[in-house]
Parts: C-alpha cells; sequence; structure tokens
C-alpha cells in the first residue's frame, strides 16, 4: 500500500513539473511575441509597371481612373491632379506607430484633362511643419465665478438710459 502511495505522489509531482515548464515555455514566448513589431500598410499598393503605362498628353483622367482606381485625394487647383498614396507604419510594443515608408504618385492634368505632368514624392521629400499654439489676448479682463454672480446684485431693468 505505501508503495502504491509513494508511486501516486511521483506521478503527480511529475506532472505538475512538465505542466510548469510548459506554462513558462508559453509565457516565454507570449512575452517575445508581444515584442514583435507590427507592421501596418494603409493606402494605395503600388504596381510599379502600371506607372510606366501613363503617356504625356495621351492618357486621359478616364484612363487613369480605370488603371489606378479612385484618388486618394483629388486638387482641384490648377486644372486638377490626382495624388495615390501609400505609407508604411510600424508600431514597436508601447511605443506610438512611426511612419517608415512613403510613395505619393501625383498625376497632374492639363486643360483637355489629359496628363501634364507625373510625380513620384516620397517620405524625404516631405516637410515638416511645427504646430504654433499662440492664442491672441483679448481686450478687459477675466472674471471668476463669484465676481460674476456678484457682480450683477444691484444692477435692474435693461440698462437703456431712459428708465421709468
Amino acid at each position: 500500500m505505501r508503495f502504491r502511495q509513494k508511486t501516486k505522489d511521483a506521478v503527480f509531482g511529475q506532472a505538475v513539473k512538465r505542466r510548469g515548464s510548459i506554462l513558462s515555455a508559453g509565457l516565454l514566448t507570449a512575452s517575445i511575441l508581444a515584442c514583435a513589431p507590427v507592421i501596418d500598410n494603409r493606402g494605395y499598393f503600388f504596381d510599379d509597371r502600371s506607372e510606366e503605362n501613363i503617356e504625356k498628353g495621351v492618357t486621359d483622367q478616364s484612363a487613369v481612373r480605370d488603371r489606378f482606381g479612385s484618388p486618394t485625394s483629388i486638387s482641384k487647383i490648377n486644372n486638377e491632379a490626382y495624388y495615390y498614396i501609400y505609407s508604411r507604419f510600424v508600431t514597436e510594443s508601447y511605443r506610438a506607430p512611426e511612419e517608415v515608408d512613403r510613395k505619393v504618385l501625383a498625376i497632374y492634368f492639363d486643360k483637355n484633362k489629359t496628363v501634364r505632368d507625373l510625380a513620384v514624392y516620397g517620405l524625404e521629400d516631405g516637410i515638416i511643419v511645427p504646430i504654433v499654439a499662440r492664442t491672441t489676448q483679448t481686450q478687459g479682463s477675466e472674471l471668476s465665478a463669484l465676481q460674476q454672480i456678484f457682480g450683477n446684485i444691484g444692477r435692474f431693468g435693461d440698462g437703456s438710459p431712459t428708465q421709468f
């Protein structure tokens, strides 16, 4: 009887050790995967061969829409321009997403709605514009809540000069 009891305890102890090692291996794998970067592709997927099919002065707007689909953005200034934009963002663990790649295909049209020019811009072509948070001072002074409440005591009427 005693022999069987020891055997059951030994088997139970081995099972606990096995489960503990599986659990620790799973936690280690999960922690390593949590640190893997997340890659997010946004926007138009470019096929470099399709850019070569655009001929200046020949291809019109409808042909561009047929080949590329609807543009990401349309400019109405100086006749018109179509912009197809692609961006790749990488997010690592707790950090904010960072843009690591950008490609902008700009197709400019003339008055006849045919391609006038074609340009490809990258992330290095962008300009970072700093945001300035300035406020304009107003005339007068700011009143606290108590000054606003008690400032009206004793004032009656609409404020017109001819009161009866």
